[in-house]
Parts: structure tokens; C-alpha cells; sequence
């Protein structure tokens, strides 16, 4: 009878838990700080290839944040997700394939890095000029936004 009152009493913080988790990972993204959110290249040569940029951010929170997805505004540019060494990647457009979800968590105070990949001879010849490409980390129903641009040059 003991054992049975136990669970009951502690059923419900071990919920309760869970539920403030979930609450802090969904509205928590507006901790996440970077050093930069947008990122100019100038110009760049379609020869010459692939272009990236590592965007550092920090999870200024005293709790947890869970990452779900992180995608990018066009084929041409991929998005990676690297945090405690380990990398997850590369994360597209959606409806260009498959888009695996991320399921990463960032603990407060901890570090990760959101790499863009832009590929500027992925529109071929048509795609000389100014570009502008964008990657988003999302947490529940926001997401944390992270722009690239160039001149790109055959």
C-alpha cells in the first residue's frame, strides 16, 4: 500500500517536470544569442565553388533548449548543426528532398555552431548576381534565423 501511495504522489512531479521541460524548449529560442545572425560574402566566384560560414550561438538560458529542425530557404545551400564535437547535417530545403528532423538540445550556457553552405554554381549559369539564402533553427514554434548573401560572379 505504501509502494502504491509513493507512485501516486510521485507521478505527478515527474509530469510536472516533463511538462516544464517541454514549456522552457518551446519558448526559449529568443535565449539563443549569436554573434551575428546575417553574413555578407561580396563577391564570389561561381568557379571557384562551395562558400560557408559558421554562425556561434549560445543558449543564454538557465534551462535546456530542444532544437527540432534546421532548413534552409533553397536547394543551394545545406545547414549543418555541430555542438560537444558532434555534427549533424546537412539539412536542406524542404520539398527538395528529405529534411530529417535535428533532435538536438542545448544546455544553458553551452555553445553550438549553425554552418551555411552556400553552392553557387547549383543554378547554373542563371545564377549570377546578388543572392540572398537563408537557414533556421527552430524550437518548438519559433526559430532563430541566419542569413547569408553574395554577389556571385561566373
Amino acid at each position: 500500500m505504501a509502494a502504491i501511495a509513493l507512485i501516486a504522489v510521485s507521478y505527478p512531479d515527474s509530469q510536472k517536470e516533463k511538462t516544464s521541460d517541454k514549456i522552457a524548449s518551446l519558448s526559449s529560442i529568443a535565449d539563443i544569442s549569436a554573434f551575428e545572425t546575417n553574413f555578407d560574402f561580396g563577391e564570389i566566384s561561381m568557379a571557384a565553388g562551395k562558400v560557408s560560414h559558421d554562425f556561434e550561438i549560445t543558449n543564454d538560458s538557465s534551462s535546456t533548449i530542444a532544437f527540432e529542425k534546421l532548413f534552409t530557404s533553397c536547394m543551394c545551400t545545406n545547414a549543418y548543426f555541430t555542438s560537444d564535437g558532434e555534427e549533424s547535417g546537412p539539412f536542406g530545403m524542404p520539398g527538395h528532398g528529405f529534411v530529417p528532423g535535428l533532435g538536438r538540445k542545448l544546455k544553458a550556457g553551452e555553445k553550438a555552431v549553425v554552418r551555411v553552405v552556400f553552392d553557387p554554381a547549383a543554378h547554373g549559369p542563371a545564377g549570377v548576381g546578388p543572392v540572398d539564402r537563408l537557414a533556421w533553427l527552430e524550437s518548438g514554434d519559433e526559430a532563430k534565423e541566419f542569413g547569408i548573401k553574395a554577389v556571385v560572379r561566373p
